[in-house]
């Protein structure tokens, strides 16, 4: 398979990595040299008290939490096909973050620090893992899916992100499902990331947001947010999350036979067993992860992650990681992960095959494609 990408762009903000021109997709040759891991999904370290243990969030309550939330949104499209893409403004996260920062968690302090450069960090290990901003590979993930999106859409039961941050991939199939807007089949979107906040702040505004402008009418759109009072302003670049327009939203995916699940923590045995608790009746899953093997500890931890969801014997999984080739400075690259996934699956003699796609750019990126059972395309 082959997939050609000429990248350029000019709609992405300062606050993230800019995708660079001139960009293709092509088979890379395979090397499977790798040293012998044991399991990293049962790692100490993945338990100690410093690490955010995995748990389901509940959907509801979180959208209780965002009531009377005002969203600021930009949108814009991906770099190749142009594809529509809503995203909320960081700096409208940030403005949130200020007003929440003396009455919530000590977590929500570090990430403003973070965020308003107090730090000099895009990230802290163990406290904030970057999901606030929308890094370059997820973009690449959106232009590879939407050159098969009719037949991705209508074929698979459960789309999983894992490290999600703004899900730009994942709204990207969400709209397309309330597009077809098909009650006959369910679809389970499963996100999840490290942070709860950025579930909170980012993920499930950006879904409510993409749902907004497709399915509402101009009326409608005006309407949800006004409630009872004539005096509340209403503008086509925010979106006033009042009462009506959440139950809005909850009643009608609800109507579709879309289900949401949301997951904070780390990633891990523990993880692993709710991710298969959640998927237990799907049978056709799409997974999708970018920028999630920049550190060499969890390189591993991701492979041993993917390999674990493509074990289950009556569900067919394909798989797309994208991220840089090298991350300069962090320690993580492609190879290694190639290379780690690659002995796994020879030592094993794994019913799984994987083959990576190189996209030429000034910062250099690859997708890797894994597919286990029968290919779903």
């Amino acid at each position: 398979m082959s997939f050609s990408f000429g990248f350029t762009s000019n709609d992405f903000d300062d606050d993230e990595l800019v995708v660079q021109p001139d960009a293709s997709f092509e088979p890379v040759q395979k090397n499977g040299k790798n040293d012998t891991h044991p399991n990293p999904l049962d790692s100490g370290f993945l338990l100690q008290p410093n690490v955010v243990q995995p748990k389901v969030e509940n959907l509801e309550t979180l959208l209780q939490g965002l009531k009377d939330v005002r969203l600021t949104f930009e949108e814009f499209q991906s770099p190749l096909y142009k594809m529509p893409l809503i995203r909320r403004e960081l700096f409208d996260v940030k403005h949130q973050l200020m007003l929440e920062t003396d009455t919530d968690s000590s977590n929500n302090s570090t990430e403003l620090d973070i965020l308003l450069g107090d730090t000099s960090e895009d990230l802290r290990k163990n406290v904030y893992e970057g999901g606030l901003k929308s890094w370059e590979c997820s973009y690449d993930l959106v232009d590879l899916i939407s050159e098969k999106i009719d037949k991705t859409i209508n074929n698979i039961d459960a789309v999983l992100e894992i490290g999600c941050g703004t899900a730009l991939p994942s709204e990207f199939l969400f709209k397309s499902a309330l597009l077809r807007d098909d009650t006959s089949n369910n679809l389970k979107f499963i996100l999840s990331d490290y942070n709860a906040s950025v579930l909170r702040l980012v993920t499930i505004p950006n879904l409510i947001i993409t749902w907004a402008k497709t399915v509402l009418t101009n009326e409608e759109w005006s309407a949800l947010q006004k409630g009872e009072s004539e005096d509340i302003p209403v503008s086509s670049e925010e979106l006033l999350l009042s009462s009506n327009l959440l139950t809005a939203f909850y009643d009608d995916v609800q109507r579709r036979n879309i289900t949401i699940v949301l997951i904070s923590g780390s990633w891990g045995r523990k993880f692993n067993n709710l991710i298969h608790e959640v998927l237990l009746d799907s049978k056709k899953v799409l997974l999708l992860t970018s920028e999630t093997i920049y550190q060499p500890d969890n390189l591993p931890v991701i492979a041993e992650t993917i390999l674990d969801i493509h074990s289950s014997p009556q569900t067919e999984v394909q798989t797309y990681v994208a991220a840089k080739d090298i991350y300069f400075g962090v320690g993580g690259s492609i190879v290694e992960f190639e290379n780690y996934l690659n002995k796994k699956i020879s030592s094993g003699n794994l019913p799984i095959r994987s083959e990576r796609f190189k996209v030429n750019s000034g910062l250099k990126r690859s997708i890797i494609c894994i597919e286990t059972n029968q290919a779903m395309y």
